[in-house]
């Protein structure tokens, strides 16, 4: 995605409910056609076009991509009724409030308009309608996705903190006693030198007294 944004902060800059804006306009795709422009709140051109390419294949016509602008001929819908009809579209960008799709359908001959095929352009109208709320959607449900997992490796990031810390605390406690065993076996090693010391003295005299005895042998 060329933009991520925070579910937060997208719901903040466009309100918590986004319309999906379906207007008939003069739309420019090779040149000038009476058409549909349809504002895909949130999305970006990538996945609207995405979208608008598996939608143009739905109808079954032969499709084709060439420079930006799609195009699908002998398309079949039978809400539109039983003839063919070819259709054109391209995306463009909508800066922060998403993206925009440029659509024209061609019946053969008369390009469809409200005021010429009012039933048929009531029918195409809410198949966009529906198609923008589902685009819509779906680059929301993915943004969702790598929020979620960026708080899931936020999460994971913590546990390892909390498993280091308490890694370390464990080492404290462990110095801790360690050193309360070193202090009392310093403690108690004074005792054994002073003990030692003792019998070390103890022990001279002894000597002391056999070399005399060895001295007194005449």
């Amino acid at each position: 995605m060329k933009k991520l944004f925070t579910l937060a902060a997208v719901f903040f800059t466009l309100g918590s409910f986004a319309q999906v804006g379906v207007t008939e306009t003069n739309v420019n795709i090779d040149g000038g056609k009476n058409g549909f422009e349809i504002e895909i709140p949130y999305a970006d051109k990538k996945t609207t076009e995405k979208e608008l390419k598996d939608l143009f294949k739905s109808w079954k016509g032969s499709y084709s991509d060439k420079k930006g602008i799609m195009k699908s001929d002998d398309c079949k819908n039978k809400q539109m009724g039983e003839n063919t009809f070819d259709v054109f579209g391209t995306v463009v960008e909508n800066g922060e409030d998403g993206s925009k799709a440029l659509i024209a359908v061609d019946l053969g001959g008369a390009y469809l308009s409200s005021s010429e095929h009012s039933s048929q352009f009531k029918v195409m109208e809410s198949i966009l309608k529906t198609w923008g709320v589902k685009t819509a959607t779906v680059f929301v449900y993915e943004m969702e996705k790598e929020e979620e997992k960026i708080l899931k490796d936020k999460e994971k990031e913590l546990e390892d903190l909390e498993k280091d810390q308490e890694k370390m605390e464990k080492e404290i406690e462990d110095y801790k006693k360690k050193i309360e065993e070193n202090e009392k076996a310093i403690e108690q090693g004074k005792k054994d030198q002073e003990t030692k010391k003792e019998e070390i003295k103890t022990q001279e005299g002894v000597i002391q007294e056999v070399v005399k005895k060895k001295e007194g042998i005449k």
